[in-house]
């Protein structure tokens, strides 16, 4: 009989904390091009060492505000928001990503920040 495999203690687990961004460019864009976009930035301005170690995940993005949430490990929070703030292009069209905040959780991420956006 095979034996469930142990989870770790919360004190042992990864801390994460969530930073909600807005994208302000010449066009809306889709989930998946802010998703690729986010990625290749962290992959461009940290490498593949610092990427690994930044953790980023992208996790929610709002089509209608422009708008959205990725988490990253509470270590190198700065170090993905340096790498947000070097995108000048997102799939052939000029766009910025403007950081709204950092929190530990999503659901204070979205009070503090997210509120005036329609978040819920």
């Amino acid at each position: 009989m095979r034996e469930k495999p142990k989870t770790l203690p919360p004190t042992l687990r990864d801390k994460h904390r969530y930073i909600a961004f807005q994208i302000i460019g010449e066009r809306e864009f889709k989930k998946d091009e802010i998703k690729k976009a986010i990625w290749d930035a962290s992959l461009r301005t940290l490498g593949e060492l610092g990427t690994a170690r930044v953790k980023p995940w992208f996790i929610k993005f709002d089509e209608k505000t422009q708008t959205g949430i990725v988490r990253c490990d509470r270590k190198y929070v700065e170090e993905l928001r340096f790498a947000l703030t070097l995108v000048t292009e997102i799939n052939g069209s000029k766009a910025i990503i403007r950081t709204l905040g950092v929190s530990g959780t999503i659901r204070r991420l979205k009070l503090k920040f997210l509120r005036e956006f329609g978040w819920k």
